[in-house]
């Protein structure tokens, strides 16, 4: 197998952690105002390409769980304009832009059996990636990590053709392993943790992320990447971290259903 030489490792080495240093931290560049609009427009074009579920009890079940999800993270996001969209897509799968634009898939719904503390797990660790800014935090990186390239090309250019291509893959590995994937981990932890609350908060069972994560881990048995090169932590460890914050969840879930006049599940 060819090797660099040296200097040239290091030469890499050293430009991969001048990048970390300069876009790893994940500040963000990009305005919460910028990328609402931005989203509102890509959310519309997504409307008009991908099929949206024509099942009205399905709509309104997301309607409903999104806004109650929404009313407690409003202390987050002032005034976003929030839309709940269901697209019919067999994957379980939902995402939340910023701007409030939040879309949930038609095989999320049938994964959870329409169980309603199931789905609001899900809708709310995808509206506190928003609240957490994590979409600003992602796009500056990729800019910190483009900008890498750009210099690396530079830095390649009296180098042999060969040396230029085995340079440009070092790179890209260390920068999608070293920088990206891990910040990746982090903030779905962190979007785990907080919307574990939001939607406690909003009176679902917190205890319906446990349960719909044992379902996710059991539907992709044997097909799961190795968690050091998974942007999602492991189900199986998602479970743990989950399991730890449950005791402050429940709390907060019965102070909601008492405050809605309901009995809470036991």
């Amino acid at each position: 197998m060819r090797s660099f030489p040296q200097a040239f490792r290091w030469s890499i080495l050293g430009l991969f952690a001048y990048t970390l240093l300069l876009f790893g931290c994940g500040q963000a560049m990009l305005s919460d105002e910028y990328l609402a609009n931005r989203s509102k427009k890509e959310f519309v074009k997504m409307k008009e390409k991908e099929k949206v579920s024509s099942n009205k009890s399905h709509q309104q079940m997301i309607q409903e769980i999104g806004e109650r999800i929404a009313g407690v993270a409003q202390v987050d996001l002032p005034g976003t304009d929030w839309e709940f969209v269901v697209f019919q897509k067999g994957d379980a799968n939902a995402f939340a832009m910023p701007g409030g634009k939040v879309g949930v898939n038609s095989g999320l719904i049938d994964l959870a059996a329409g169980n309603e503390d199931e789905i609001a797990a899900v809708m709310g660790h995808e509206i506190a990636h928003v609240a957490l800014r994590h979409s600003n935090k992602r796009m500056s990186q990729a800019i910190g990590l483009g900008v890498g390239g750009v210099i690396l090309d530079v830095a390649l250019r009296n180098q042999s053709s060969t040396d230029r291509m085995l340079g440009r893959a070092a790179y890209g590995v260390g920068s999608t392993v070293g920088v990206a994937l891990p910040f990746s981990r982090e903030n779905e932890m962190e979007a785990d943790h907080r919307g574990l609350y939001y939607s406690a908060m909003a009176g679902y069972d917190p205890r319906g992320a446990i349960s719909f994560w044992r379902k996710m881990e059991a539907k992709n048995k044997g097909k799961r990447m190795p968690q050091f090169l998974s942007t999602h932590p492991n189900p199986g460890k998602r479970i743990q971290f989950l399991e730890g914050k449950m005791d402050h969840a429940l709390g907060l879930y019965r102070q909601a259903k008492q405050a809605r006049g309901e009995r809470p599940n036991r």
